[in-house]
Order: structure tokens, then C-alpha cells, then sequence
């Protein structure tokens, strides 16, 4: 979509970010394959966040004392959705949940430690969270760090572990309590990937890429790596998570996906007629979508995220990216099903989108118990 029609509902300083961050990327187009969004964190994105860390762009919202530009949420949305809308890059790790769980209960040691090379973008995170046994549901998860002196030992297994292999680090997610304990025994770890006992092993996934297998067998880890108090890591995580997904799905990710679309119907022998209202409705709802973003993130600026918000946005973007590649695999041919072709890789991207970061089923469990209860409370005042 053009991009005016990307800049409704900014504000002036806003779209004038919006217009630099597009001429940057124009100028660097010709370092990246057109899909590199899709692509791992590792190779030619490291350089591409590497250039927005010398922008200081991967610190936008990050408070000044600590080497951030201090700008709010909003900023931090127009990079991203215009990174999406240019199929660049995703938001890394370690700018996001990490450096902001870092910022809010890390050390002045971990703030001068951790801090820098995230900015930067010479240091990449990858999340341990995810267990063969404990998916969605992380309170069960049993990798475990036992306290010896002044460090842990940490042993367990972690899976579909994103960028793993590209990572220096990994924002491990491990039980210091007992199992009954649930999310009450759960502490957070900065583990060195190239720790003795760290063992990598890729997972291909259904769009040509990798997930990771990470094992990790009597790694030693700094307690001075322990962010935040032992035993108390499930609220950081879940407030992480709920601002993270406000950036997971973009709208220009959509609106680009929908350009593919049209330019797909426009080849039809009858140019598409058949199905332009139904692109207009797909159209239509991505621009809800948007509104949607933007609402919620300025929403933020002056109020905590609720896990319904957030998750909500989750399912509405990303089963509005299968419902675009499903028009598309019903209309195209073979322009949607040859693997190569462009649409056929969005059809499969799609699918893994609505795992990535809690399935759409997960997502729905979130909305119900937190939005209805929410719901009810009001109610009930």
C-alpha cells in the first residue's frame, strides 16, 4: 500500500521517522534478498541491525541514562511495521523483551554488562523457553539450575528454539524451585551459547528455514547472569511477552502480502474481476488491523499491556495472514503452489506465524481468562 496510507494515524514527528526509516531502507535494498524477513537472524540481518544499532534506532524506547533514545512505543512500531512492509527484518531479541527485562530489573553491573552490545546489534539473543514437555504452557517446564556458590549449574532441554545458532546468547527460562511450585519457582539465566555443555541441533521448519534444538548438560552460569531475584521470573516474562506481541505481527507485513495478492489477480485472464470484492474485504480488514496496532500501543504509552490486548492482536493479524494466503493458494495456480514462487512461501510462512510466540488456540485461552474476567470485574463495579 502506499506508503500515505501507511502514515494515517501518525503524527507529524512520527511520519517524518517513518519517511527516514524508509529511505534507509531504499538506500540498503541492494544488501538484502527480497524475502529476508523470512530469512534467520544471523548473516545479512545481524548487518542489517548492526546499521540500526549505528542509527541507535534498536534503542528507540530505551531510557537515556542507559544509552536509549527515549522515544515512545510509537517510534518503535513505525521501525518495525516499515522493516515488514520492506520484507527486511523482525525485531530482534535482545532489543526487545530482553534489553527492556534487563532496563526494568537487571543490575547496574547487567545494565553496563548486556546493555551496549545489544545496542549496537554486535550481541544477538535467542529465548529459551519452549521444552519438549512445556510449550504453551511454560509453569512445567523442568530444565533445571541448581545454586553452586557463586554460580548455577544449569541442566535440561530446550526446543523450537529460534536463532539458536546465530545467537551469543541465550535468555534461558529454567527452574531454581520445585516442580509443584509451578510459575512460583521459575528464575531467568544469561547463558553463554558457547558454553561447555551447550549442544545446538537444527530443527527444519515448513518454510525452508530452522528451529534449534538446544541440550544443555552441567553448563555453569554466573549467578552475576541472573536477572532479577530467584524464584521470580514468571512476571517478568509475562509482561515481556504481552509487549512483544503488540510488535509481532506488523500491518505492513499484511499490506505487503496484499499488494502480492493483487498483482496475482491483476495476471488472471479476466484480471481478477470475479474476486475483487473479496480482496477489498482482506484490504479492509488488514486497515483494522492497523488501527487496531496503533490503538493498543498508544494505549500503552500511558497504561500497563493486558495479555488480552496483546493476545488479541496476535490472533486477529495472524489469521488474517492465512486467510490472504488461502485466497491466494484458491485463485492463483501455480503461481501459489510451485515452491519458489512467491506466494507459495507465504502460504507456508503463514502457518508457522501462527505458532510463533503462542499458538492461536493459546492465544484464545489468554483472551478468555484475562479479557472475560476483566470484563466481569467491570461488571460486577
Amino acid at each position: 500500500m502506499r506508503s500515505a496510507l501507511r502514515d494515517i494515524g501518525l503524527d507529524e514527528d512520527e511520519r517524518r521517522f517513518a519517511a527516514e526509516v524508509r529511505g534507509f531502507l531504499a538506500e540498503t535494498a541492494p544488501q538484502r534478498d527480497r524475502f529476508q524477513i523470512f530469512k534467520d537472524r544471523g548473516g545479512a540481518t545481524a548487518k542489517l541491525y548492526r546499521e540500526l544499532g549505528e542509527r541507535g534506532w534498536l534503542g528507540l524506547t530505551w531510557p537515556e541514562p542507559l544509552g536509549g533514545l527515549g522515544r515512545p512505543a510509537m517510534y518503535e512500531l513505525v521501525l518495525w511495521d516499515e522493516m515488514a512492509y520492506a520484507r527486511a527484518a523482525r525485531p530482534p531479541v535482545g532489543a526487545g523483551m530482553v534489553a527492556r527485562s534487563i532496563v526494568e530489573w537487571g543490575t547496574p553491573e547487567q545494565h553496563d554488562r548486556f546493555l551496549p552490545g545489544i545496542r549496537s546489534g554486535e550481541e544477538a539473543f535467542s529465548l529459551g523457553y519452549s521444552e519438549p514437555e512445556a510449550g504453551s504452557d511454560l509453569t512445567s517446564l523442568r530444565t533445571r539450575a541448581r545454586r553452586d556458590g557463586d554460580s548455577y549449574v544449569v541442566t535440561g532441554e530446550k526446543r523450537w528454539t529460534s536463532d539458536a545458532h546465530t545467537a551469543d546468547w541465550l535468555w534461558l527460562l529454567c527452574r531454581t524451585g520445585t516442580q509443584e511450585e509451578r510459575s512460583a519457582g521459575l528464575t531467568l539465566l544469561v547463558v553463554d551459547l558457547a558454553s561447555a555443555g551447550v549442544t545446538v541441533s537444527p530443527i527444519p521448519t515448513l518454510d525452508g528455514h530452522r528451529l534449534n534444538e538446544v541440550r544443555l548438560d552441567d553448563v555453569v552460569v554466573p549467578a552475576a547472569n541472573r536477572v532479577g531475584p530467584e524464584g521470580g521470573a514468571w512476571e517478568m516474562i509475562r509482561v515481556a511477552l504481552a509487549r512483544e506481541r503488540h510488535l509481532q505481527v506488523m500491518p505492513g507485513r499484511l499490506e505487503r502480502d496484499l499488494e502480492s495478492l493483487q498483482r496475482l489477480l491483476d495476471d488472471l485472464p479476466d484480471r481478477g474481476d470475479r474476486h475483487r470484492e473479496e480482496h477489498a474485504g482482506l484490504v479492509a480488514r488488514a486497515l483494522a488491523v492497523r488501527a487496531a496496532v496503533y490503538r493498543s500501543v498508544r494505549a500503552a504509552q500511558h497504561e500497563e499491556i493486558t495479555p488480552a490486548v496483546a493476545a488479541r492482536n496476535k490472533i486477529v493479524g495472524t489469521t488474517l495472514m492465512q486467510q490472504i494466503a488461502r485466497f491466494a493458494a484458491r485463485v492463483g495456480g501455480r503461481a501459489a503452489v510451485v515452491r519458489g514462487e512467491d506466494l507459495e512461501l507465504l502460504w507456508r510462512e503463514s502457518i508457522m506465524e501462527t505458532v510463533a510466540g503462542g499458538t492461536t488456540e493459546m492465544m484464545l485461552t489468554v483472551v478468555a481468562r484475562h479479557g472475560l474476567r476483566r470484563s466481569l470485574q467491570e461488571e460486577a463495579q
